[in-house]
């Protein structure tokens, strides 16, 4: 039976801090012990098999389970999440209670703090309640709770946050929030007036405009290994729920899924162990380390297996044999973790690597393995593999632009790399590359797209902006590396095939919106794009964003960027509809070409 080996695995542990069986339903007691899991370790509660662990089961389980639950969330405060799921195990039906250690310890139920010492539960004293608070003290100056600086309320999605406060009242049936700052403020995103580290990871519209390390990467390698061939390469950059729905939806795609017709009767099953993945990505963004600016969650997919890589080593405590078995839910980030939980992203608390093992085994596919290297941790899925061919890969660095600008490129690294080897300048030549498709990138972008150690890429940036070549642009946490203008004429050439009514219509236009305070200042490199862009749009009217990146060989996010300062400058202006319209220049744009 589905999720019966969970009770299988409890049942060959002994009791402990972390685990208890309970022969009867009885809210009181089961109260009792859960609050003293939660201010400890966590831990499981099966009702319905005793202290010797002979099974009983529990007659009308799930209406008990029902009862269980809201009781457990309307008397423990403060809120925490609970799981509590029927489990038909041996023709039985029991309940089991699933909890993490706390992040707002003391916890207390009916007024009283329990705690858990061995196996029993017991009242808190007054030494253990002292060091309850200072633990408490402690996670209010976790990561997740440091302040956004800048972020204010109209940075988050809305429509999120309250698609959130709807199933949060599903689970908390009394509670009373007024609106969403009230609930913000409730669940600890919004402290002192401040939108919190894991508010904006959670909800908020552009999260890398303030934590630029959240991005998840997703590439597809069209063999074994990895290298500067790809297939696809993909950066997931919104908040964590978009990122959930969008990399399944691609997922879906890669993998693809089986169509079977029995009679009338179609199904579809995915070509992937669904639930496996689904559980390893979600511990990726649950766990990982973003408190480094060298942070990453990377999904690479190969030929014949799917990697999930993310930086953050596995807590002190936890080996990577430990996952495989029941264990310690230490929670890297406790208050993103209780919003994927409201979310019903995460449904059973501390079995997720279990079910993984679980779901692979019943779709056929070997289990996951798991390793650790320093701030490191992969999950590697092997025979979970994409389906598509390798025909048409270009080089991933290199695809979408033309051997004219590679060739112009591998000029300038000649240019300034005199005496330097081979191998030096190839890697200098694929940094201008990668700058050229995606301008305002970091150091650590650089790293992830062509593997080589930050300190390395440093070392070259600064060679290129001593030569004029590259420009940092922007706050520290947020601003990034352009092309300069020197660069972009000495690969693009800002009057190849631009009149010069153009280049001094757009310059106009630019400095009149930065004097205007329309945007703040613009670099020459971003004035060069948007001349280009304009003259593309003089030839056709009513170009989308990626008709414009496929022209000028630059990701379509890069693009969307330089529109935008277009749009805001008055140059542009979007005709039609979102999916099927276009851009334009404006009449006032025109007139100023003309003058």
């Amino acid at each position: 039976m589905e999720n019966s080996f969970i009770i299988e695995n409890l049942l060959q542990q002994k009791k402990g801090v972390r685990l208890e069986f309970k022969a009867q339903p009885n809210i009181d007691a089961i109260a009792k012990s859960i609050t003293s899991f939660i201010n400890t370790q966590g831990g499981d509660l099966v009702v319905g098999i005793d202290d010797n662990k002979k099974l009983l089961g529990i007659e009308n389980a799930l209406e008990q389970s029902v009862s269980i639950q809201n009781a457990l969330v309307d008397l423990i405060k403060p809120t925490a999440p609970i799981s509590v799921q029927v489990i038909n195990y041996k023709k039985k039906e029991v309940i089991l209670i699933s909890v993490w250690e706390g992040a707002k310890k003391p916890y207390q139920y009916k007024g009283v703090i329990y705690n858990r010492i061995g196996q029993t539960t017991k009242t808190t004293s007054p030494e253990k309640l002292t060091n309850l608070i200072s633990e408490r003290k402690l996670a209010d100056f976790h990561w997740e709770r440091m302040p956004v600086l800048g972020a204010e309320l109209k940075d988050l999605d809305t429509a999120e946050i309250k698609q959130t406060i709807k199933l949060y009242k599903e689970y908390k049936k009394d509670a009373k929030i007024e609106d969403v700052e009230d609930f913000l403020i409730q669940v600890g995103l919004l402290q002192n007036g401040n939108i919190t580290n894991a508010c904006i990871l959670l909800f908020g519209k552009n999260p890398i405009r303030f934590i630029p390390q959240s991005r998840i990467r997703l590439t597809l390698y069209p063999s074994k290994t990895s290298g500067n061939q790809f297939i696809d390469d993909k950066m997931f950059e919104g908040n964590v729920f978009k990122n959930i729905t969008k990399i399944f939806e691609y997922l879906d795609i890669i993998y693809g899924k089986n169509l079977t017709v029995k009679g009338l009767l179609r199904t579809d099953k995915a070509n992937y162990p669904v639930l496996a993945l689904r559980e390893g990505i979600l511990n990726a963004i649950v766990h990982r380390d973003y408190n480094s600016v060298k942070g990453f969650l990377q999904i690479s997919i190969y030929s014949d297996r799917t990697e999930i890589s993310n930086y953050g080593a596995l807590p002190d405590g936890i080996s990577v044999a430990d996952l495989r078995i029941d264990h310690s839910s230490i929670l890297r980030n406790p208050d993103i973790a209780q919003m994927c939980f409201y979310r019903k992203y995460i449904e059973m608390l501390g079995t997720g690597t279990q079910r993984m093992i679980r779901d692979c085994k019943e779709n056929k596919f070997k289990t996951p393995e798991w390793k650790q290297n320093e701030n490191t941790t992969t999950v590697t899925f092997p025979d979970v593999a994409h389906n598509r061919k390798s025909e048409g890969i270009t080089k991933g660095i290199t695809k979408g632009i033309s051997k004219g600008v590679i060739a112009k490129v591998e000029g300038i690294t000649e240019g300034i790399t005199d005496g330097i080897t081979d191998d030096v300048k190839n890697k200098i030549t694929k940094i201008l590359l990668v700058l050229y498709k995606n301008g305002g990138v970091r150091t650590v972008d650089i790293e992830k797209s062509l593997e080589i150690p930050s300190k390395t890429i440093e070392g070259y940036i600064k060679q290129l902006k001593d030569s004029g070549l590259v420009v940092f642009e922007g706050a520290n946490r947020t601003g990034g590396y352009y092309l300069t203008r020197k660069a972009s004429h000495l690969i693009d050439g800002v009057n190849d095939g631009v009149s010069d009514g153009v280049s001094d219509g757009v310059n106009r236009l630019v400095d009149d919106g930065v004097n205007d305070g329309l945007i703040d200042g613009v670099s020459d490199g971003v004035k060069v794009e948007i001349i280009k862009i304009v003259e593309l749009i003089l030839t056709k009217e009513g170009a989308n964003a990626l008709d414009i990146a496929t022209k000028r060989g630059k990701s379509k996010p890069t693009i969307e960027r330089y529109l935008r300062t277009a749009k805001e400058v008055g140059i542009i202006e979007f005709k039609g509809a979102p999916k099927t319209g276009g851009y334009y220049l404006t009449t006032k744009a025109v007139n100023k070409l003309k003058e």
